[in-house]
């Protein structure tokens, strides 16, 4: 098998999307690095290295000239409706924040990474949700003490 040729991301596309360009399908526990290198087909690999993690639609001038599209991909999440009063809202907050884990807040959901021992615990307190596969867009976790 001949090795793969590989492009480099080499900076943000620096006009309007263009008419052709090609999308790449990327994990988001690799999009938020600020290296990384990717094969997307047999013979094309690509390389992405800057001081900034890159974000989902973002547009890429390719060392080929070409315009890249990075896209991330869909994962397991769960999401959990917008409770309708403020209390059960705070009470959820609190209970989530506590778990410490990546958190999406959308207008009419909660979206969290798919965890098993989160959905167990949503059952034993009752608090409704539902396991999608969608693109999950969360703010990096900050580390943090207590």
């Amino acid at each position: 098998m001949a090795e793969p040729i590989t492009v480099i991301l080499e900076r943000e596309w620096p006009a309007e999307e263009p008419e052709e360009l090609r999308s790449v399908l990327v994990d988001r526990h690799v999009l938020v690095k600020r290296r990384w290198r990717v094969r997307i087909s047999a013979d094309l690999e690509l390389v992405y290295a800057s001081s900034a993690a890159t974000k989902h639609l973002g547009l890429w001038l390719g060392s080929d000239g070409h315009c890249y599209q990075v896209r991330q991909g869909e994962e397991e999440v769960v999401t959990i409706p917008m409770p309708s009063s403020y209390g059960m809202a705070a009470k959820l907050g609190w209970y989530l924040g506590n778990q410490h884990l990546a958190v999406e807040v959308r207008e009419k959901e909660i979206v969290l990474e798919s965890v098993h021992t989160l959905t167990r615990s949503l059952d034993r307190i009752g608090i409704p949700y539902q396991i999608k596969n969608e693109v999950f867009l969360c703010a990096l976790h900050s580390s943090h003490t207590h």
